[in-house]
């Protein structure tokens, strides 16, 4: 998930809260948070590969497809990267 440096750490834990609720309804097991300063860099999109390839975990949750890029151009390569490198899913999980 993308965390901006003005984002108020409650708004944080009530997403984390969101993803961690969504896992749990849908009987599944949140191994893990990947949060992504808004630099644009790509790092935890990065990590996230790594740790579905060393897994094998087949789902992304996200918050909003927004988190993976705010222009539909860089959000579409790098869902494709993550689905091409990983074949996991990605589900968005609106509040």
């Amino acid at each position: 998930m993308r965390v901006y440096e003005d984002q108020a750490d409650v708004d944080v834990r009530d997403t984390e809260q969101l993803l961690r609720g969504y896992a749990e309804k849908e009987g599944q097991v949140l191994a893990g948070l990947f949060q992504e300063e808004d630099d644009g860099r790509g790092e935890s999109l990065t990590a996230l590969i790594a740790a579905l390839k060393r897994t094998g975990a087949g789902l992304v949750v996200t918050p909003s497809l927004r988190h993976f890029g705010v222009g539909e151009a860089l959000r579409e390569q790098r869902l494709a990267w993550l689905e091409s490198e990983t074949g996991a899913n990605v589900v968005e999980v609106a509040p």
